[in-house]
């Protein structure tokens, strides 16, 4: 049999061909292999970082829950302070009312007092007046002294 050179040189080509053919192809299958790993990470990761933000949020609105709360038990607080307040206001000036009262009625006790004090102080001249008088209206008249 006759061995054509060309058909030898041609034959040898294709099957290197064929060899950088399949190993382009296996390299393409280890590289989509590497990047469906790849892949296959990332979405790991995106799961991982989705139920981290997840939870974040969830805390996040916990957090916002625990706050509205707060502000309205604070607002619930502060009404009740307010009517306390204004209780107590009320009750402050009706205080000071009565004080006003009592001190005004404190002063006229003081005057009635102070116009008493005068009259004990002067009582033994009083007296002294009124038993000279006594003695002048008895010296009028004689015939009692009897």
């Amino acid at each position: 049999m006759d061995i054509n050179p060309w058909i030898v040189r041609n034959v040898k080509e294709e099957a290197e061909e064929e060899v950088e053919d399949n190993a382009e192809a296996t390299e393409e299958t280890e590289g989509a292999e590497e990047v469906e790993e790849e892949v296959d990470e990332e979405v790991d990761l995106m799961d991982i970082n989705a139920g981290a933000v997840a939870e974040g949020v969830d805390r996040l609105v916990e957090a916002i829950n625990n706050a509205v709360a707060t502000i309205e038990d604070l607002r619930r607080e502060n009404a009740e302070l307010k009517q306390q307040s204004q209780a107590l206001q009320s009750d402050i000036s009706r205080l000071e009312e009565e004080r006003v009262a009592l001190c005004n009625e404190r002063d006229r006790l003081q005057d009635i007092y102070n116009d008493n004090m005068l009259l004990i102080d002067n009582k033994s001249e009083i007296l002294d007046k009124v038993e000279a008088m006594l003695q002048r209206l008895n010296s009028l008249n004689p015939e009692k002294n009897e």
